[in-house]
């Protein structure tokens, strides 16, 4: 896999039978339309008068104008180029001019249609082979309609391809430094614990303790480390599911650094859903919601601002990070990447990617 160099709609580094994330549920009301690329595809989604959502190539079959310039006429999509109309189902149900002079529209005045759903907050296109779109097949992330958390949600774009930000994310080793001034709270000694990384249906699993970890802002303890447990599940194309725990210091050792028994009760414990949507090979959109329990929500209603306001700082930091990382590889200079033991996730995540894309292939 090349990261570099993209080959378009032939390109080798996407996996095409798995749900894409595309947008959250919200951003979409009835009869509006909805544009994103993903994977190299124009994709038009929009919901139908009865609030079921439709998806199609964003483009028509004639000239290959977006659609998503067009306008909606009840349920079907007018292309403003030369007037074709497309029904939900991605069939040309009118061309004005052989309408005029009495002409059936060919059967072959067609535009892909995409398998749709919507899950967890967000909703999800699938655009590989429409025989295998399992919903079953949908990570089973937390999403801010959860009625145990209580969570912001948002996204960023990001001008660089979408392996780069997976392998921040698989990569906890990370944080010490890119994060110094955000999650590491200027203590970077206490994220030197190596995680345990193991292998799972269409991903990766990520567990690991920081011991002697600062107190965050936002909690109300007034002792100043703690002891973090983080575990987390990456599934491909880059949907991830964390918990997060403060724990009393001590606790890492007093459960032998494994899960925390049900008697140790954190300090305080968000959960975060997040995921990476490649739009094209140097873009991507990256989706996220955060948030801690409900409970302390009530207890606190201001913790969820502290949360935020610590979340956007670091993802700035990631940002930055990752976009100057892919404009020194796109110079291709050809001076070789070592690897570190920092690297096991993201290198375990990609051989997934890989492997997913080779059984396709």
């Amino acid at each position: 896999m090349d990261i570099i160099k993209g080959l378009g709609e032939q390109s080798p580094l996407y996996v095409k039978n798995c749900w894409y994330v595309a947008a959250w549920c919200n951003e979409i009301d009835i009869h509006q339309m909805y544009a994103i690329t993903i994977i190299n595809k124009p994709v038009l989604i929009y919901r139908k008068e009865n609030g079921e959502l439709t998806a199609m190539a964003d483009q028509c079959c004639h000239r290959h104008m977006p659609l998503s310039n067009g306008r909606l006429e009840g349920d079907d999509v007018r292309c403003m180029y030369h007037g074709l109309k497309f029904n939900a189902q991605g069939r040309c149900v009118e061309v004005p001019t052989m309408k005029l002079s009495g002409e059936d529209v060919p059967d072959n005045f067609l535009v892909p249609t995409y398998p749709v759903a919507e899950k967890h907050d967000w909703v999800w296109v699938w655009l590989g082979d429409p025989d295998k779109a399992d919903e079953a097949l949908i990570p089973a992330t937390t999403g801010p309609d959860d009625p145990d958390w209580f969570m912001h949600k948002g996204h960023l774009d990001y001008d660089a391809n979408y392996l780069l930000i997976n392998d921040n994310l698989s990569d906890l080793g990370h944080i010490a430094y890119t994060h110094q001034n955000s999650f590491a709270g200027g203590k970077s000694d206490a994220y030197f614990n190596q995680p345990r990384v193991q292998m799972i249906d269409r991903g990766i699993r990520i567990t690991r303790w920081n011991t002697n970890s600062p107190r965050r802002a936002y909690q109300k303890s007034s002792d100043d480390f703690f002891d973090q447990y983080m575990t987390y599940d990456f599934i491909v194309p880059g949907v991830l599911m964390m918990f997060q725990g403060m724990y009393k210091a001590g606790g890492a050792e007093a459960c032998d650094f494994g899960t925390p028994t049900t008697e140790m009760e954190p300090d305080t414990a968000s959960f975060t859903s997040q995921s990476v949507t490649p739009m094209t090979d140097g873009t991507s959109r990256y989706f996220f919601s955060w948030g801690p329990r409900m409970v302390e929500h009530k207890d606190n209603p201001d913790i969820v601002e502290g949360m935020w306001a610590l979340a956007n700082k670091a993802f700035i930091e990631d940002k930055e990070t990752i976009e100057t990382q892919q404009l020194n590889i796109q110079l291709r200079t050809g001076a070789p990447m070592v690897s570190i033991q920092d690297d096991r996730g993201p290198n375990m995540f990609r051989k997934m990617i890989d492997k997913m894309i080779a059984e396709e292939a």
